[in-house]
């Protein structure tokens, strides 16, 4: 579920020519073998930074980052870390109280970011989730909490009295978090540049799937439509968006197909990294033993025609042997004839 979570914050409600800045911090009831408390923060989808109660500092996740900041920067978000720390102690026994859950494990997240749109505008959220759930929203509209769960009252109205720190969260989100955000994107640069996607079609031997495939691409948001005559296939396998080893990311799609269907399938891809959609039509390749059949023919032509010309240089030669020697006969003879005359 927490990791459900996680994921639709990362990946969903993002454009394909935007740019976010996102903390994810959890604190968690102590169980043997993991860290109590984590953050991890993302700039677009790559992981940049990461803390955990075991090794107690904050350290970079990319080299651009290692590479950009020094020492005071590393120092400064270890102890804003260790003190987010603490108070993830502190809330997880009042929360479990407030909502009757004394006994079990529980899971107290913090998420909170913002975004800068392709447009050139502007969003960002704050949000506390309780095991799994919803609990508390800033509306930075509004500047103030609001939340789905009647145990959070308590909560929003003690919060919603310091009005200068809702307006504090309001000015981070809407100024220094997007300063910080255009930062880290000049620190890498070239790795959150986009790449566009290589698009194939594929079908593994007599296999009756067709399948669509995306790879290489960056960001990972993507749309890719699979074709049948120009109307929309039916698509019953969809891998969804996976990572690549080298931080792109890849996409597939499948389709029924009959060998012998005489339409013309195309797949249809949009993505950050391409001036425009790109369309590939599938091209059904040849038979497999079409280019050993016709190696084979070539060979024998080529046979045949050595043959050929070997018996014609043959006949040649030979004709050319029979005609020489009658006429040294014939000069033999004569000689002959004219001695004895001579004699």
């Amino acid at each position: 579920m927490l990791r459900f979570i996680l994921l639709t914050l990362l990946y969903g409600g993002v454009s394909a020519g935007s740019h976010s800045l996102r903390y994810f911090y959890t604190s968690m009831t102590p169980i043997s073998g993991l860290p109590e408390f984590v953050i991890v923060g993302y700039v677009d989808e790559l992981e940049f930074v990461h803390y955990d109660s075991d090794m107690k500092k904050m350290i970079p996740r990319q080299r651009w980052m290692a590479e950009s900041e020094g020492p005071d920067y590393w120092e400064r978000q270890t102890q804003n870390a260790r003190g987010a720390e603490q108070i993830g102690k502190v809330n997880i026994p009042i929360l479990s109280e407030r909502t009757n859950q004394s006994g079990g494990i529980h899971v107290l997240q913090q998420m909170y970011g913002c975004e800068l749109r392709e447009d050139g505008s502007t969003g960002g959220f704050f949000q506390y989730g309780w095991d799994g759930k919803d609990s508390m929203a800033f509306d930075k509209e509004q500047s103030v909490w609001v939340t789905p769960v009647q145990w959070g009252e308590i909560t929003k109205k003690k919060w919603d009295k310091d009005q200068a720190d809702n307006q504090q969260t309001k000015g981070y989100l809407e100024g220094i978090c997007i300063e910080w955000l255009k930062k880290y994107l000049r620190y890498g640069e070239r790795q959150l540049r986009p790449a566009a996607p290589t698009v194939s079609f594929t079908r593994l031997g007599d296999s009756k799937k067709l399948s669509c495939v995306a790879t290489g691409f960056y960001p990972q948001s993507i749309e890719l439509k699979l074709h049948r005559d120009q109307a929309a296939a039916d698509v019953p396998y969809s891998s969804g968006v996976r990572p690549n080893h080298d931080g792109t990311y890849q996409m597939e799609k499948q389709t029924d197909f009959e060998p012998s269907d005489p339409a013309k399938f195309s797949c249809e891809v949009d993505h950050a990294g391409l001036s425009q959609k790109l369309v590939v039509f599938y091209e059904p390749k040849a038979d497999s033993m079409l280019p050993v059949i016709i190696g084979i023919v070539i060979a024998v032509l080529v046979l045949v025609a050595l043959a050929v010309v070997g018996v014609v240089l043959y006949r040649k030669k030979a004709g050319q042997k029979t005609g020489y020697n009658p006429a040294k006969t014939s000069d033999k003879a004569e000689s002959s004839s004219n001695s004895s005359a001579t004699a």
